[in-house]
């Protein structure tokens, strides 16, 4: 059975109110560079057969620096971007916000709810499902969304963003994929 690790981006400029750009260009923060050096060994360490990254540039980083050890070459999935809060982007950092934005079917006007994001998410796995040991290198609360589904939580509880550069292993038995998206209906 395949084991993926899913590792959130290391520490980014947004995460430090200290970007204005896209969010698709945000960089990591020079602590999010050493989180993502100082997890390439364990990385190496692993039986790591392919490395799926999501296209944002801090995503890319980490999965460059992490596993730049590996032999593989890493493929951008677009479907791992991270979730989009709409209009709320700009608003996140207040308590408020944030707390909206972790509940599990919230959608912030004109942006997509973890639900949405993590069975986008999904249904980019399944469509490129293999028997391989998979790193996925990608976004605090999509990650936590996929998480969530397969350990089977409460959905009641709020979805709280993983952890910078930590690995979170799961063995995904073929087929589990797709009985996700069936039990999401999609």
């Amino acid at each position: 059975m395949p084991t993926f690790w899913f590792v959130r981006h290391g520490e980014s400029l947004a995460q430090l109110d200290q970007w204005d750009g896209p969010d698709p260009d945000v960089p990591l923060s020079p602590l999010g560079e050493q989180q993502a050096d100082a997890l390439a060994e364990a990385v190496a360490a692993l039986p790591v057969e392919r490395v799926l990254v999501s296209p944002f540039l801090r995503a890319r980083q980490t999965a460059e620096r992490a596993a730049r050890l590996l032999e593989h070459e890493h493929e951008v999935v677009e479907d791992l971007r991270e979730r989009f809060a709409g209009s709320w982007i700009t608003m996140r950092g207040s308590k408020l916000v944030d707390a909206k934005l972790a509940v599990w079917d919230f959608q912030p006007p004109h942006g997509e709810s973890i639900l949405q994001a993590a069975t986008r998410a999904i249904r980019a796995l399944h469509e490129i499902e293999t028997e391989h040991n998979t790193a996925v290198f990608a976004h605090g609360r999509i990650l936590a969304g996929v998480l969530a589904l397969l350990d089977e939580r409460d959905l009641t509880e709020p979805i709280e963003a993983l952890d910078n550069c930590v690995l979170y292993p799961r063995e995904i038995a073929p087929g589990r994929w797709a009985r996700l998206l069936e039990s999401l209906g999609g």
